[in-house]
């Protein structure tokens, strides 16, 4: 009997022990939870601000998308009465230019605003080009059926001057968009640019000439580039050789001396 009331009580007091400590765990955890809950939540919290942050990698880039897009569609719809290419290109131009640099933020407010203020110089410039590279197509073909020493000569003369104007006609209409000049002045300084930039001016070649062929490589290439071109292709391409024509335009921007901003001042 003595043997089971001891037995009894040692269970009894191993069963508060047991009790006591579980209930311990029990606080312990409790309190433990309570202590890291808050640092939890402040982690999440900044998790998901950092998600719809509007200035993070991702919402940076579908905003640029975004951007393009409406770029694009403005270009097309501008561009329908085909005499009004020439300013579709110069407003497109005056978006993307100042876009690289994060200095536009309306978009369509500032291709309109490029659109009507350079209008007049840029229709110009564009009709201009058109009729001489309708005059350069047709010497091409002439230039082709010649034979003898002067069909080579004339050939040869006709590829140098395409040369030539394909270089005016790559910056004359990101030129306007930029520079304010005469009609005489823009085509002038649009080929002495290109001469005094060759490097440059061989690399836009070269990308113009890489979207060109990736387009036309095959009919299965054209119908995707149809799309793409449809969806964002003119704007993707003037934003992407914006960044070339800033490196070239750097030097020619005017910069203004400190000594007249302290007599204005």
């Amino acid at each position: 009997m003595l043997f089971h009331m001891k037995t009894e009580e040692k269970c009894n007091k191993l069963s508060v022990y047991y009790r006591r400590r579980t209930c311990y765990h029990i606080i312990m955890s409790d309190k433990t939870k309570r202590r890291h809950m808050p640092q939890k939540l402040y982690e999440w919290r900044d998790i998901m601000g950092r998600l719809f942050d509007t200035d993070n990698v991702v919402w940076r880039f579908l905003g640029r998308v975004a951007d393009l897009v409406i770029l694009n569609l403005l270009f097309l719809l501008c561009s329908i009465p085909i005499v009004t290419i020439g300013a579709s290109w110069t407003a497109l131009y005056s978006v993307t230019l100042k876009a690289v640099k994060n200095e536009e933020s309306y978009i369509a407010k500032g291709f309109l605003k490029g659109f009507k203020e350079n209008f007049k110089q840029s229709t110009i410039a564009w009709l201009v080009l058109l009729l001489v590279g309708a005059v350069l197509f047709v010497d091409i073909r002439f230039a082709m059926g010649l034979e003898g020493g002067f069909g080579k000569v004339f050939g040869v003369t006709i590829y140098a001057i395409s040369f030539v104007y394909l270089m005016i006609a790559m910056y004359i209409f990101p030129y306007i968009a930029r520079f304010r000049a005469t009609m005489k002045q823009i085509f002038k300084n649009a080929l002495f640019i290109g001469i005094g930039s060759f490097p440059f001016t061989l690399l836009l070649f070269g990308v113009n000439a890489l979207v060109l062929f990736v387009t036309f490589f095959s009919a299965r290439a054209m119908i995707t580039a149809l799309a793409f071109w449809f969806m964002t292709g003119f704007s993707f391409l003037a934003f992407v050789t914006s960044y070339i024509y800033r490196k070239v335009f750097v030097k020619y921007e005017r910069v203004e001396e400190p000594e007249a901003e302290v007599e204005e001042a």
